[in-house]
């Protein structure tokens, strides 16, 4: 068993696919969709048998077929492949010395391949949530105390944009 079998991955580009047949994927997912009313999106098989599927995956094929309309590829990826450092750090959208620094002090979980560090797609995506919600925390603590100080106001919890 090869590593690259412990990890499969499958990258689509936009040359897999005819740019007439991701126009009609795209068209037929931005449509109706096809299950129970109230409408849920669903897939149909070869044979013809139609599953219904969550909408928060309709939401991901939706995204990956715009990806390919507008001539990007797509990779899909288990959460538990081991990343490069560098492949880490384009993930988080940083430097790689950055993740490093990240790495040594602890903040993510990482092994090492001889000389090589290697991380968890699965710990890199922990860190990033774990980041977004200190940031989001963050934000909150500093507007409550700018409106507390008078300096700024702070629309209710419960209100409703229109």
């Amino acid at each position: 068993m090869t590593v690259a079998s412990l990890y499969p991955r499958r990258t689509i580009t936009p040359s897999s696919f005819s740019a007439e047949e991701i126009a009609e994927i795209s068209e037929f997912l931005s449509g109706a969709p096809c299950g129970e009313e109230p409408a849920t999106p669903c897939m149909s098989g070869p044979d013809g048998t139609k599953r219904v599927i969550p909408a928060r995956l309709y939401d991901t094929l939706t995204f990956i077929m715009d990806s390919l309309c507008e001539g990007q590829g797509v990779t899909v990826m288990h959460t538990s492949a081991q990343l490069t450092t560098q492949k880490a750090a384009d993930f988080l959208q940083m430097s790689r010395p950055t993740l490093v620094k990240l790495l040594e002090s602890g903040e993510i979980p990482f092994t090492k391949v001889g000389r090589h560090r290697r991380v968890l797609l699965a710990d890199v995506q922990e860190y990033e949530e774990r980041i977004s919600a200190r940031r989001d925390q963050f934000l909150a603590d500093q507007t409550r105390e700018a409106a507390q100080e008078g300096d700024y106001f702070v629309v209710p919890d419960d209100y409703k944009t229109r």
